[in-house]
């Protein structure tokens, strides 16, 4: 999928949210999530007016305190929630970064870990990010 696909795709559907596969040496940032009590990928929702790449950016650098403009975009990952239940489509982007970057705790990120694919999913972890991170780390090695 290119950013021109992806344009077009919000065009016609809300994608409410983003998300981010930050790589490492082989591994996949992951962050502890305060209010939901979990390791994720750093992302979240669309601001008024924020493309996905803004939006993917912006919670990216909240988040994290890595500044990046270079995300590429790997896939768009659709739901079905509950409470409301709904359909959603999620953008997921991917950077690798070449060096280890100084990492900020902040409000929402309590702690922050390099989780490598291969590695077995904690109870503490998002399943659904687990698979998004392997699947992305999967998709740009072959």
């Amino acid at each position: 999928m290119t950013e021109e696909d992806l344009t077009h795709l919000v065009e016609q559907v809300p994608v409410p949210a983003s998300l981010v596969v930050a790589a490492h040496a082989g591994a996949v940032l992951m962050m502890f999530d305060s209010w939901r009590k979990q390791w994720e990928l750093p992302g979240g929702t669309r601001e008024p007016g924020e493309t996905t790449r803004q939006t993917a950016i912006r919670e990216l650098r909240e988040e994290t305190g890595i500044h990046v403009v270079d995300l590429t975009v790997a896939a768009v990952a659709e739901f079905e929630l509950t409470k409301p239940e709904r359909r959603e489509l999620l953008a997921i982007y991917r950077v690798q970064l070449q060096v280890e970057p100084r990492l900020t705790v902040n409000d929402e990120a309590q702690d922050f870990r390099w989780w490598l694919p291969s590695e077995h999913v904690s109870e503490d972890m998002s399943p659904l990010d687990a698979e998004i991170a392997r699947r992305v780390v999967q998709s740009s090695t072959t």
